[in-house]
C-alpha cells in the first residue's frame, strides 16, 4: 500500500489545491451581476428568454405534468425544472398561453365536430346493427335540433270534476287518519 501512494501521478488529491484554483474558477464562471433592485443577486438559472425547450415545459405544465414527469420526459433534473417554472418570465408567458389555449380549444372542438358528424352519418348508413344505425341517426338529429316525440295522454278535465276528485282526496284522507287514531286507542 506504501507503494501506491509513492507513485507519481498527474493528479493532485482533492485536499491539496493549488494556491489559485479558486480565482481560475472565478475567472472561468465570473460571479453574477445584481439584478436591478441592486439588493438580490442575479441567479444563474433564471430564465432570461423563452426558448423551444422552455415552451416544451410549458406544454407539459399546461397538460398537467408534474415537475418530476416534465424531468424524466426530458432528461433534465427535476430542480432545474422547478426553478424554471417559478421564473417570473415563464409565470407571464405561461399566463399567455393558459389564455390563448381557452380560444384554441374552441375552435378545435368545433374542426372536430365537422369529422364526428360524419363519423355518425357513417355509422348511421353502413353499421351492420340496427341497433348502432338507430343510436347514432338519434344522436345527429338531438344535435339539429329535433327533439324526441313523447307520446302523452292529455285528458280535458272541467272545473267542477278537479273539485269533486279534491273533495273525494280529502274525505279518504281524514278517514285514514280516524282510522289510525282509532288503531292507537284502542
Amino acid at each position: 500500500m506504501d507503494n501506491l501512494n509513492t507513485l507519481p501521478s498527474e493528479f493532485t488529491p482533492v485536499g491539496e489545491s493549488e494556491p489559485g484554483a479558486i480565482n481560475d474558477l472565478i475567472d472561468i464562471l465570473p460571479p453574477p451581476d445584481k439584478l436591478v433592485d441592486s439588493k438580490v443577486p442575479a441567479k444563474r438559472w433564471e430564465v432570461t428568454k423563452v426558448m423551444p425547450r422552455h415552451r416544451e415545459i410549458m406544454r407539459r405544465v399546461l397538460e398537467g405534468a408534474t415537475y418530476v414527469q416534465i424531468a424524466q420526459a426530458m432528461g433534465l433534473h427535476v430542480q432545474s425544472i422547478m426553478l424554471i417554472c417559478t421564473s417570473p418570465l415563464f409565470r407571464g408567458e405561461l399566463e399567455k398561453l393558459e389564455e390563448s389555449a381557452d380560444f384554441s380549444v374552441v375552435k378545435r372542438a368545433e374542426e372536430l365536430s365537422n369529422e364526428a358528424l360524419d363519423t355518425l352519418k357513417g355509422l348511421m348508413r353502413n353499421a351492420r346493427s340496427e341497433a348502432i344505425r338507430k343510436t347514432s341517426a338519434d344522436s345527429i338529429l338531438d344535435r339539429a335540433g329535433y327533439v324526441k316525440i313523447e307520446k302523452r295522454i292529455i285528458g280535458i278535465v272541467g272545473g267542477e270534476e278537479v273539485i269533486r276528485e279534491l273533495g273525494r282526496r280529502r274525505r279518504s284522507q281524514v278517514a285514514d287518519a280516524a282510522d289510525e287514531a282509532k288503531v292507537v286507542n284502542e
